[in-house]
C-alpha cells in the first residue's frame, strides 16, 4: 500500500556528490522511498542495502516501522539517521531536512551542522552528540541525549536538556532537564534496533554521570539539612496526614 498519501513531498534542486551514498543499516517493517520524477516515484528498501537514488527524496517508515540510515558528511565520522515508525522525512541534502511527520534520532561524534524545517516551523542545528527530535503542531520538540548542541548559532543545550521550538522563526522555550536512564531504557529510536549507534558509549556515559549527579543531590539535601528543618519537614508530613 502506498505511503504517499500522509506525504507532500517539496523537492528543491540542490545536487550532492555521487559518492555520498545513504546505507540502510537496520530495517525493522516497511519503509520507502518516494521521488518527484514520474519514472522513479517510490521504491521499497531493502536492508543492508544502499539507496539507489539520490538526495533531494522523502522517506516514509509504516506505522511499527523503524529504519536506520548511515552516512558520511563531507569526510567527517559517519552519522546514524533514524527514522521512527509512522514517519515521513524529505532529504533535501545530507545536511537539509524537512520532517513532514513523525520523529528522528540524529548521531554523530563529530561537529556537524544541519538545517531542520517542518510546515510550522524551522530550526538551524551544529553540534556533536545524540539527539531525538520530534514533529509537533507547532514546530519541534527535541532532546539531547549525549553531547552539545547549539540551535540557532545562539541557544547551547547539554545531555538531558529538552526544547520546544515553535513559530516561523524556531523560537526555542527554556530547556528542562529529562531522566536520561528512563529515556534509554523506554525509547525506540534507542533500542528497537539490532545496530548500536556510533555514540552507544556515550550515551550511556552521559546517562550514569547524570544518574550520579542526581543521586549526589538527593543525598545533600536528605543527609545535609540542619535538625530543625528536618523537624519542620516531619511536622509539615504530620498535619497532612
Amino acid at each position: 500500500m502506498c505511503l504517499a498519501f500522509f506525504i507532500t513531498v517539496k523537492i528543491y534542486s540542490l545536487g550532492i556528490a555521487r559518492e555520498s551514498g545513504l546505507y540502510i543499516s537496520s530495517l525493522v517493517g516497511d519503509a520507502y522511498v518516494i521521488k518527484n520524477e514520474p519514472s522513479l516515484a517510490q521504491l521499497k528498501l531493502e536492508d543492508k542495502k544502499q539507496i539507489p537514488w539520490f538526495p533531494p527524496f522523502a522517506v516514509a517508515t509504516r506505522k511499527h516501522s523503524f529504519l536506520e540510515v548511515n552516512y558520511q558528511s563531507s569526510e567527517k565520522s559517519p552519522i546514524n539517521l533514524r527514522l521512527g515508525q509512522a514517519t515521513g522525512l524529505e532529504i533535501r541534502d545530507l545536511n537539509n531536512f524537512y520532517l513532514i511527520k513523525g520523529s528522528i534520532l540524529y548521531a554523530t561524534r563529530s561537529h556537524e551542522d544541519f538545517f531542520l524545517e517542518s510546515n510550522s516551523s524551522m530550526v538551524s542545528i551544529n553540534g556533536s552528540g545524540t539527539c531525538i527530535i520530534e514533529s509537533t503542531f507547532i514546530g519541534f520538540k527535541i532532546i539531547v541525549m549525549e553531547g552539545h548542541f547549539n540551535l540557532q548559532k545562539k541557544h547551547f543545550l547539554k545531555s538531558g536538556d529538552l526544547v520546544l521550538i515553535s513559530g516561523p522563526e524556531g523560537n526555542p522555550s527554556e530547556p528542562i532537564k529529562i531522566e536520561l536512564p528512563l529515556l534509554l531504557n523506554t525509547s525506540r529510536l534507542v533500542n528497537q534496533f539490532s545496530s548500536k549507534l556510533c555514540t552507544n558509549s556515550r550515551l550511556i556515559s552521559a546517562a550514569k554521570v547524570q544518574s550520579m549527579r542526581m543521586k549526589t543531590k538527593y543525598n545533600a539535601f536528605i543527609g545535609g539539612v540542619s535538625d530543625d528543618k528536618e523537624l519542620r519537614i516531619w511536622a509539615v508530613e504530620k498535619n497532612i496526614k
